[in-house]
This record gives C-alpha cells, sequence and structure tokens, in this order.
C-alpha cells in the first residue's frame, strides 16, 4: 500500500477516534484547569467546527432546520421543555452548591456575563451540538448507539461533584434515551429540527428553572 494511503487511513482513524472525544478534552480542561465555562463551551465549540470543516460530512448544515413532518418537532419540542419543571421538582433530591450564585461565579459566570452566556447556550449551543452529534457523528440504527454513550457521558464532567454519583448514573441514563430518542425523530422526519427545537426549549426551560430556584 502506497505511504499516502496509509496517512489516510491513519488520518481517518485518529479523526474517528478524536471526534467524540472533542468535548471531553476541551470541557474538561475549560472547567477544571481553568474554572471557565466561557473557555469550556467555545474550546468545544471551536473543536467541533474544526473537525467537521477537516471532514467532508456532505450533511448540508439546512438540515438543522429541516423535517419532512412538521408535526414531530412540535411534538419534541413540548417535551423538551418538560425538562425545566422536572428539574425544579427534582431539585430537593440533588446535592448541588447551596449557593449557586457563588458556583457560578467560580467558573467566570459572573452577573455581567451571565446574560450573554444564557443567550449562546440557549441559540447557538443547540444548532452545533445537534448538527455535530446526530447529523456528523449520527446513526440511523434503531438502537443505542455508542455516540448515544457519549454523547451522554460528557456532560458529567459538568455535574460531576456536584450530584451525588446514583444521579450521575440516573443522569447518564436520561441524556443516552434522550440521544436515542432525538436520533429516532430526525430519522423519521428526515432532518435534523426535531432534535433541534427539542434541544433548544429543554435548555431554555432548564435555565429558567435554575435561575428561579437561585433567587430562593
Amino acid at each position: 500500500m502506497p505511504l499516502w494511503e496509509i496517512l489516510i487511513l491513519k488520518s481517518r482513524m485518529i479523526k474517528k477516534i478524536l471526534s467524540p472525544s472533542i468535548p471531553y478534552i476541551t470541557v474538561g480542561i475549560g472547567l477544571l484547569v481553568f474554572c471557565n465555562a466561557w473557555v469550556a463551551i467555545l474550546g468545544y465549540h471551536i473543536g467541533m467546527i474544526i473537525m467537521i470543516l477537516s471532514s467532508a460530512t456532505g450533511i448540508p448544515v439546512k438540515q438543522i432546520f429541516r423535517s419532512n413532518n412538521y408535526s414531530i418537532p412540535i411534538i419534541t419540542a413540548v417535551i423538551g421543555a418538560s425538562a425545566g419543571p422536572l428539574l425544579y421538582v427534582f431539585w430537593p433530591l440533588l446535592v448541588v452548591p447551596i449557593d449557586i450564585n457563588s458556583y457560578l461565579h467560580s467558573i467566570e459566570l459572573a452577573e455581567e456575563s451571565w446574560t450573554f452566556f444564557l443567550a449562546y447556550y440557549i441559540l447557538i449551543n443547540p444548532l452545533i451540538e445537534e448538527y455535530y452529534w446526530r447529523g456528523y457523528l449520527g446513526s440511523r440504527t434503531k438502537r443505542i448507539a455508542l455516540n448515544d454513550l457519549l454523547f451522554s457521558g460528557y456532560h458529567l464532567i459538568v455535574l460531576a461533584g456536584k450530584v451525588e454519583i446514583v444521579w450521575l448514573i440516573i443522569i447518564f441514563l436520561v441524556l443516552t434515551f434522550g440521544a436515542w430518542f432525538w436520533r429516532q425523530f430526525n430519522r423519521l422526519s428526515d432532518g435534523l429540527l426535531a432534535s433541534t427545537v427539542s434541544h433548544i426549549t429543554g435548555a431554555t426551560t432548564v435555565i429558567l428553572a435554575i435561575y428561579f430556584l437561585s433567587m430562593k
């Protein structure tokens, strides 16, 4: 086999391993090393964009807004919106920092930047994540895929030390099911809109729940 073919194969193998590892590396460094939420999320997004641009995905960006059945995104949006109320209800059972505002300050989310971070997290993060995880790393299998587990797993970096281990396990299982659920509805609607709107409504209600809890 020619050297250039060997290099191409190695490059593809590295990308296959590195692609789902991007959030673990970037979010881990951002939160655990720099203790900065902005470094974590921007590093995460830059890493994803670099991987996408360096690979011929063949998936148009407009797929984020595509669905062949618009009743499906409505259903997923409503289901996504239930995340915030559920968090609010189960909050007393979670072991979290008593003073949420102190924790936010510890990761450089002061009042001045909090609003901008929320807007970015709610409006931009879902678009990039859905294109990356359900598009670039997507799968049309009806079974639980490895990337469903990997998508769920990186969230535990954010939550580690904030909730009890039993809740980390529950959250991991819920997010894994959520990743699988989003893929199935995307498959049925032949686009990424179903998971994108669900991600946006979920992020919005979760942030609102945290806001009202921090006001107590």
